[in-house]
């Protein structure tokens, strides 16, 4: 799937392969970096369901379409407090402008003061 977010238009409409969902509920569209491996959930509304799709409207934040976010990320749809549904990879395309929008890598584990031992049998 590609969204294109211009700054002009931040509320987007996509469609999933998601069949009956309840209509004007709201659930969460989780975007997570492939590199920073942060999410910024998003909050989703059901605006058109069938027996082959759903189509769904989300509101990006004021200033996503100006930043840096072009790339390909993971993404999630669950009813809010509940398991993901559906998951799969978007391609977001902006607008680029303003600072880079970079955000450092965390793996989660703490190794600032890991240090390594070498063994080794040397070569007679």
């Amino acid at each position: 799937m590609t969204l294109l977010v211009p700054e002009s238009n931040l509320t987007l409409e996509f469609s999933l392969n998601q069949p009956n969902l309840t209509l004007g509920q709201l659930y969460a569209f989780t975007l997570t970096s492939q590199y920073s491996h942060q999410p910024l959930v998003l909050d989703a509304t059901a605006i058109e369901s069938n027996a082959r799709y759903t189509t769904f409207q989300v509101q990006f934040p004021i200033g996503f379409g100006n930043s840096h976010y072009n790339g390909v990320y993971y993404y999630s749809i669950s009813e809010v407090g509940d398991d993901a549904f559906e998951k799969g990879l978007v391609k977001i395309i902006t607008n680029p402008g303003g600072g880079l929008g970079t955000t450092n890598f965390d793996s989660g584990i703490y190794t600032e003061e890991r240090v390594s031992e070498v063994f080794f049998r040397p070569n007679y």
